[in-house]
This record gives C-alpha cells, sequence and structure tokens, in this order.
C-alpha cells in the first residue's frame, strides 16, 4: 500500500491544516479542480447560504477556535474540529457568543466538524451548531477526486478518511469473529438507529475496557425509600441485563428485588439468563446466555434477525 502521510499525521492539528488549506483555495483560481472544491465544501459548511463572494479570510486558532473562516468581511463560518475527543464544559457556546460580538446571528454558521465517531450529538445540536460529519466531507472530497484533483495532498486525505469510514463499516462484511473497535462502533451507530435508542462509548477496566451500548432505561422500586434504573448493555458479544441502585448501601438488596422480576419473566418468555455480576454502583444483575448477534452460515451478521432478537428481549424487559 502507497505510504499515506495522514497515516501518519492524524491529530486534530493536522485536520486543521488540511481544512484551512483547502478553504484558502477559494481565494486561488490557479487550479480550477481545487478552486471548485473549496468553493463547494464553503457552500456545505452553510447549508447553501454562501453561494458567491469575492474573498475569504482564513484564520486558525482565534480565541481558541479551531478554524474562523470570514466571507466578504460580513459573514462567519466557525468551525470546532473535531477526530477522536468530544466538546467539553461551555466551550461552544463561548465561542459562539464571542462571535456575536462581531457578526449577527444569520451571518454565523457554527459547525461542530467531526471525522471520527461519537454516540451523541443531541447537545451540540441544541446549543445551534451544524454538525459536519466525515460522510459529508467524504462526498465533498469526491466531487474533488471526480473533478480530477491529483494534489498528493488532496489525494492523501481522501483515501485516509475513505480507509476510516471502510474501517467503520467492516461490521457489514467481517464475520462477527473478526471484528475489531472500528466494527463495534459501525455496528453500534448502525443499532442506535434501528432501535431509536441507546448510547454508546468506551468503558475502562482493570483488563483494558470495551466499547459499550446501552439503552432502554426504566425505574422501579424496592420500597418507597429504595429505588433504582434499570437498562440494557451490551459489551460487544455479550448482552447484560443491568441496574444502578439510588444509594449504594441499598445494591445488594436493589439486585435481589430486580432479580426476583427479570428470572421469572424471562423463563416466561423462553429465553435464557444466568446470574452473573457484582455488587457495585453499576451492577450487571443477568447475561444472556446465548448470543444475541445473528449470523448467517459463514458467520457474517444477520441485521435483520439480529435487530428482531433484540426487539423480542425488549419485550420480555418491558414487561419486568
Amino acid at each position: 500500500m502507497k505510504p499515506n502521510i495522514f497515516r501518519w499525521a492524524s491529530s486534530e492539528l493536522s485536520q486543521d491544516a488540511f481544512i484551512c488549506w483547502l478553504l484558502s483555495w477559494a481565494n486561488h483560481k490557479e487550479s480550477k479542480e481545487l478552486y471548485e472544491t473549496s468553493k463547494l465544501f464553503i457552500q456545505k459548511l452553510s447549508n447553501g447560504k454562501v453561494n458567491d463572494f469575492d474573498k475569504i479570510e482564513v484564520r486558525k486558532q482565534i480565541d481558541n477556535i479551531d478554524i474562523l473562516c470570514i466571507v466578504d468581511d460580513c459573514k462567519v463560518i466557525l468551525i470546532e474540529d473535531k477526530v477522536h475527543t468530544k466538546n467539553h464544559g461551555d466551550q461552544l457556546e463561548r465561542y459562539l457568543n464571542n462571535q456575536l460580538k462581531n457578526y449577527s446571528k444569520e451571518n454565523i454558521f457554527p459547525i461542530y466538524f467531526k471525522t471520527g465517531d461519537q454516540s451523541n450529538y443531541k447537545a451540540i445540536e441544541k446549543i445551534g451548531y451544524k454538525l459536519f460529519l466525515r460522510k459529508e466531507f467524504i462526498e465533498v472530497l469526491k466531487f474533488g477526486i471526480d473533478s480530477g484533483i491529483q494534489n498528493e495532498i488532496f489525494v492523501d486525505f481522501y483515501h485516509h478518511l475513505n480507509g476510516i469510514e471502510n474501517s467503520v463499516q467492516s461490521y457489514l462484511n467481517l464475520p462477527v469473529e473478526q471484528w475489531h473497535w472500528d466494527s463495534w462502533k459501525g455496528f453500534y451507530s448502525k443499532l442506535q438507529k434501528e432501535l431509536g435508542d441507546g448510547d454508546w462509548d468506551y468503558v475502562p477496566q482493570m483488563n483494558g475496557g470495551f466499547l459499550g451500548f446501552w439503552w432502554h432505561w426504566k425505574w422501579n422500586k424496592v420500597t418507597d425509600d429504595i429505588g433504582y434504573d434499570y437498562y440494557l448493555q451490551l459489551e460487544h458479544k455479550k448482552f447484560c441485563f443491568k441496574l444502578t441502585p439510588k444509594k449504594r448501601e441499598d445494591a445488594e438488596k436493589t439486585r435481589e428485588h430486580f432479580r426476583s422480576l427479570l428470572y421469572p419473566k424471562a423463563k416466561e418468555h423462553q429465553i435464557n439468563i444466568y446470574q452473573n455480576g457484582r455488587i457495585g454502583n453499576w451492577m450487571t444483575a443477568a447475561a444472556l446466555s446465548e448470543p444475541y448477534l445473528k449470523t448467517d452460515e459463514n458467520g457474517f451478521l444477520d441485521l435483520n434477525v439480529t435487530v428482531e432478537n433484540i426487539k423480542k428481549i425488549q419485550k420480555m424487559f418491558d414487561e419486568v
């Protein structure tokens, strides 16, 4: 495989540089293909509201903002650029409020630019940021490739992002036994859409941790003073029935109560589970005895049957 500079330059700073470089081509017509791709990029970032313009000014790391693209001195595209990290604290609100001092609200286009993967973007969209994710950026870059761009920086970045996308989608074309970290990201993201529920993230453990998917939260009580949340969780190939007590000192009593409801209901629905887990703040009360992932004769995921199986378990869980 041909060496790709972005295999080594994989940080957010490198991605910042590429975005700035591509935006800057909107001021230069030496390469018609790069110029037109840059203009398309700006159109996509602004939801089609910035089409014709005379000039742009690209600024990097101004007031801690990753990238500012100022259009004709009167409009600004504000880009918070992420690869694998997430937003934290009130940074997005602060960046937006700082720009409101200089530009009217309708002339600010705040962008949460993410080429890695993230489970949930609800809080980001609520603040007013538009999501610009890996697939959307690949579409822009593909326009450039199809237009004939041969610039090695551009081509390398296109192949770099395509490689990440293919890795995340590998759950579709690898046997389940060969799934890797990115495969689970792709599967969890798809499952999130199929179920209309759930979040996923890294769960640290002494042995290195895993990528978990949790959903279907409910609440119950042992007595008026002892309550607990209970929910479902996937730990790669393991399907867990989880709970978290309101008070740590009630953990054992809470687990006994939950199990007394869960086990008979699972038996009634002919769903085989076994006792699992230790006392703690976040406890596994039981786990599924058989694989929840359904595969074909070659070991590849059968997504439809898997989703049906999960929904069957959810139905039982609802009756608990």
